[in-house]
C-alpha cells in the first residue's frame, strides 16, 4: 500500500442500537448518540502505537472495502434518522463521501444492510 488510508466514520444514531463492521472488523460503534471514529489502513504506520481498544479500527484495504450495518430503533429520539457516513481524508475539502446511508425505522424495527466502497 503506497498511501495513507485515513477515513472518518460518522454515525448519528439517537434512539438506535448499531453495529458496524468494515471488512469484517467491528469498529466499536454502539449507537444511541453521535460518534465519529477514525479508521486506518491495514498497513498504517500508526498500527504499532495505537492502544489495544483502537486496534479494531485498523481495517481498511486499498481498493474495494465492505461495510455491514446492523441497526434497531429502540426509542423515539430526534433526529429520527440513522445516518452513517464515511469520508476519506482527501475528500474533507470537497465534502464528498465514500459512503452515505440514511435510514428511518419505526421503534422496534431492525434492519441489516451491506455495501461496498473503494479507496
Amino acid at each position: 500500500m503506497n498511501r495513507n488510508l485515513d477515513v472518518i466514520l460518522t454515525v448519528i444514531a439517537k434512539g438506535y442500537d448499531v453495529t458496524i463492521k468494515i471488512n469484517g472488523s467491528d469498529v466499536g460503534v454502539n449507537g444511541q448518540g453521535s460518534e465519529s471514529v477514525k479508521l486506518f489502513g491495514v498497513d498504517s504506520p500508526m498500527k504499532p502505537v495505537l492502544p489495544p481498544d483502537m486496534q479494531n479500527q485498523i481495517c481498511l484495504e486499498e481498493g474495494d472495502n465492505s461495510i455491514h450495518i446492523q441497526c434497531k430503533r429502540t426509542k423515539e429520539e430526534s433526529p429520527s434518522e440513522l445516518t452513517v457516513e464515511l469520508q476519506a481524508k482527501e475528500q474533507f475539502v470537497n465534502a464528498a463521501n465514500l459512503f452515505s446511508k440514511k435510514e428511518l425505522l419505526n421503534v422496534g424495527d431492525e434492519r441489516t444492510f451491506s455495501d461496498q466502497f473503494t479507496l
